[in-house]
């Protein structure tokens, strides 16, 4: 799995809190935001830094929040941790910028984890508001499997996949992600399964793989979408508001 894949595949379970207010107003903006693939040298201090910029007075003014994550099994990347931060807009994130712009709080973070990260990458993300599966997650301990897709024909796939879940909903949390930016990557959107617990997720995965329901499923998308990888990750903290 290629270091870009790593990276725009980390994404937001949480941003599904978002999700509730989005089904009540069908013109409401859906999450985005940015993902880091770090390579961490020194864990401690990294979370200190993070934790001092999101309880600085300018970390409070950012309307985006934080969610640090560990890659349990990530192929060949060298990324040993994510970093993915979320916004409820554009307009959010280009408010978040300003406010760094000129913080000294942002200048101190960014000065202190050049000595405890290394930035293997970053990319764009967009939650599209698909959600499927019964799943609870709690904030900040999920375990999460990413399958890396592309989709040729979205719709299509967004369709099948609500049918699919109509049938044969599953016992995890999954979220349909649309990658805004992916480099020379095939990769066009990203389906997050997650569960509080590794047990849990796999075991969920290998009932959710099998049945008429989920082999009607696989005979409509096969011909629109290739699986390009996929990872795991365990949610660490989350920080911000």
């Amino acid at each position: 799995m290629t270091k870009l894949a790593t990276l725009i595949v980390s994404l937001l379970i949480t941003t599904f809190g978002y999700t509730a207010h989005a089904d009540d107003h069908a013109e409401a903006e859906m999450p985005v935001g940015v993902v880091y693939s770090l390579d961490v040298h020194d864990a401690q201090a990294f979370v200190g830094s993070m934790s001092k910029y999101w309880d600085s007075k300018t970390g409070e003014k950012n309307p985006g929040y934080a969610i640090l994550r560990q890659v349990i099994s990530g192929g060949d990347s060298s990324a040993s941790h994510t970093v993915a931060v979320v916004y409820p807009s554009y307009a959010a994130w280009d408010e978040a910028n300003a406010i760094n712009a000129n913080s000294k709080d942002a200048a101190t973070f960014g000065a202190e984890i050049q000595e405890s990260v290394s930035l293997v990458s970053s990319s764009m993300f967009e939650f599209t508001g698909v959600t499927a599966g019964t799943g609870t997650v709690d904030a900040g301990s999920a375990i999460t499997m990413y399958y890396q897709l592309s989709v040729s024909d979205p719709a299509t796939y967004v369709s099948a996949l609500k049918r699919y879940d109509a049938a044969q909903p599953s016992a995890n949390q999954l979220g349909l992600f649309q990658i805004a930016g992916n480099g020379d990557s095939d990769i066009t959107h990203v389906i997050a399964i997650s569960a509080n617990s590794i047990a849990d997720l796999m075991g969920n995965l290998k009932k959710d793989q099998s049945g008429k329901a989920f082999e009607s499923f696989l005979n409509t998308i096969s011909p629109i979408r290739s699986n390009e990888g996929s990872f795991v990750t365990a949610d660490i903290a989350v920080f911000g508001n």
